[in-house]
């Protein structure tokens, strides 16, 4: 039997990608029932991490056909400065990407963001690194609080 909060939240469950938003690609909301609260639904939000939301819009830019950034930022409904932002993160080096892919996705916190990751691409990849580890620590400080 379905929730009757199912039909109210249905625009944020899973299962719709064609009306996906750059919010939802940011957050997923996860309604978790929990009986020891009565049946009141426990909001647990997940961000997604940006290394894996870059590597799905360059797959999809690839096998969607598109030429440019900006007709694939028309289609996907952000601006064309976003997509470079977001594709620009693929520049890191190999060392920081694959640490930053062994965060997982979702992740439970923003203590990685493509914001504080786009100043490391101009870095030279030994200082990506270490920027990179005090980015991960600052953000390990804030979910401890």
């Amino acid at each position: 039997m379905k929730s009757p909060h199912t039909r109210a939240f249905s625009f944020w469950l899973p299962g719709r990608r064609g009306d996906r938003t750059i919010i939802w690609d940011v957050f997923d909301y996860v309604f978790d029932a929990d009986r020891r609260r009565g049946g009141r639904i426990r909001v647990i939000r997940t961000y997604r991490n940006p290394i894996f939301l870059a590597r799905e819009w360059a797959e999809a830019m690839k096998a969607g056909g598109f030429t440019t950034r900006r007709a694939f930022a028309k289609a996907i409904g952000v601006s064309h400065a976003r997509v470079s932002q977001m594709l620009g993160l693929l520049e890191l080096g190999p060392g920081v990407l694959r640490q930053l892919e062994a965060l997982g996705d979702p992740l439970h916190s923003r203590a990685v963001t493509e914001r504080k990751l786009r100043s490391l691409t101009a870095l030279p990849e030994e200082a990506q690194e270490s920027r990179l580890k005090k980015i991960l620590v600052a953000g390990r400080r804030c979910q401890l609080r």
